[in-house]
């Protein structure tokens, strides 16, 4: 009989923020593999794309999310949208990205869900290098 291991980790991160902010290149780094399309079109992923990362102990299944729509003016949106709401019920870790110019207001939706979240939050900021730095530093 093979010997299990009781120190195996496993978890769910999945990877939220508004669209074209670098969600799926995010993923596709961390799997090592391309599993998500990355192109300059906004919505180019519709649904939740899942990646594993698997290691001797441990499992990690990483969500790529469709972008955030503020404002859905169609059913594809509105769909895209609750893909988004979804991974709020399965994450054991949240990782929402952003990029330096983005703009936000103090009550964007997506800040009361996330603070409403028990799951630990991670914050990426992406695209620094092609930011002023001073914004970087402001932002940080």
């Amino acid at each position: 009989m093979p010997e299990t291991s009781t120190s195996h980790k496993s978890g769910f991160v999945n990877i939220i923020g508004n669209p074209n902010v670098g969600k799926s290149t995010l993923m596709n780094a961390l799997v090592g593999e391309r599993m998500s399309i990355i192109t300059a079109k906004p919505q180019t992923t519709r649904h939740r794309i899942v990646g594993i990362l698997s290691g001797d102990d441990f499992q990690i299944v990483f969500s790529d999310t469709p972008g955030i729509i503020k404002d859905p003016s169609y059913k594809m949106q509105e769909a895209m949208n609750n893909f988004v709401k979804s991974t709020f019920a399965d994450a054991d870790l949240m990782v929402f990205i952003t990029e330096v110019n983005e703009k936000y207001k103090d009550d964007d939706p997506i800040f009361e869900n996330l603070k409403n979240l028990k799951a630990p939050k991670f914050l990426v900021i992406n695209k620094t290098d092609i930011s002023d730095p001073d914004r970087v530093v402001e932002l940080i």
